[in-house]
């Protein structure tokens, strides 16, 4: 073989090197390029839907804390101590203007009502059983609930330290359901109105 004939073969052997250099680097880099278009898609995807589900429980969980507020100052509304009104005045941040000025005449009428009559020891608690909504919207609601009211024959009160005592005033260690002398149920419905992100009641009432 002749000294040119030699090159030409070198030649075209390292031509023929390179190119299969270059096709075999296009291949994994197309085939890098590709696996990584899928990962990225995969991880958009999976953003996207994390975005959708956390967007989904923020409306559960906005909803769930309007029901939570509202059987909170339903069961507190419901629950008393004879000569007391904590119940009805510890709430008035959470009513309406209207409400809370019908409520604060009504306080008004109970303790004028109460004055010169001897001490009671009587005492009613509400317990939640179930409650549901009846509308749901972003400023306003209405829930319906079932509570479960239970009398007792007896009172807390603040002899040196908070202590429980019978309906004659004297002190009690025992069991307080042995001092439940009624349980009823009943059916209470109420609305509320949402201002500045805030819920507040407007209208309670037993059904």
């Amino acid at each position: 073989m002749t000294s040119n004939s030699k090159k030409i073969t070198l030649l075209v052997v390292i031509v023929v090197f390179v190119a299969l250099i270059f096709l075999i680097g296009a291949i994994f880099f197309g085939k890098d390029k590709k696996d990584t278009e899928v990962i990225n898609n995969q991880n958009n995807q999976q953003e996207e839907q994390e975005v959708l589900n956390k967007d989904t429980e923020n409306v559960i969980t906005e909803k769930q804390k309007t029901k939570i507020f509202a059987e909170n100052f339903t069961t507190t509304y419901h629950s008393y101590t004879w000569g007391k009104f904590s119940n009805i005045e510890s709430q008035y941040y959470y009513m309406t203007y209207a409400m809370k000025d019908r409520k604060i005449n009504k306080v008004k009428q109970l303790k004028e009502g109460i004055v010169n009559q001897p001490q009671k020891y009587f005492t009613v608690r509400a317990k939640l059983i179930d409650s549901n909504f009846i509308s749901y919207k972003e400023t306003e609601a209405i829930l319906e609930m079932n509570l479960r009211i239970n009398s007792y024959a007896g009172a807390m009160v603040e002899r040196d330290t908070m202590i429980w005592v019978d309906e004659k005033g004297d002190y009690y260690g025992g069991d307080l359901n042995e001092l439940i002398v009624n349980t009823n149920e009943k059916k209470i419905r109420i609305e509320m109105f949402k201002f500045d992100g805030e819920w507040k009641v407007d209208k309670i009432e037993e059904i």
